[in-house]
C-alpha cells in the first residue's frame, strides 16, 4: 500500500510533525484504502507464509522504515495519511485479544 503498484503511482508526498507525531501524507493518482495487514495464517513465515505482525515494517518514500504496528492510517480519496506515534488501535486490540500472534 505504501508505494507504487501497477495500478497506482505516488503523485506527491510530505513528511510533517503534528504535536510530536510524525505524519506522512501521500497523494496517489488513484483512490487508495487503508492497509489492513491481516494474516492469512497463524503459522508465520516458516513455509513462506505471511510475516508475523510484530515483524512487519513500512518503507516510506524518503527511505525511512518504521514498524507497522506503530502506525495508524487514514485514507480519504487519493490521499493516505500515516501517523507514527505509538501502537495503532489494531495493534493494541490484536495484542490484547490474540497475544499468541
Amino acid at each position: 500500500m505504501i508505494g507504487t503498484t501497477p495500478e497506482r503511482d505516488i503523485v506527491d508526498w510530505e513528511r510533517s510533525e503534528d504535536d510530536g507525531t510524525t505524519v506522512y501524507t501521500i497523494e496517489y493518482d488513484a483512490p487508495v484504502t487503508e492497509p489492513t495487514f491481516q494474516s492469512s495464517s497463524l503459522f508465520g513465515t516458516s513455509t513462506g507464509g505471511p510475516v508475523p505482525a510484530d515483524d512487519r515494517e513500512i518503507r516510506f518514500p524518503d527511505g525511512e522504515t518504521l514498524p507497522a504496528n506503530e502506525l495508524s492510517f487514514d485514507a480519504e480519496g487519493t490521499t493516505l495519511r500515516v501517523r507514527h506515534g505509538g501502537e495503532s488501535i489494531f495493534g493494541r486490540i490484536r495484542r490484547v485479544l490474540f497475544p499468541w500472534l
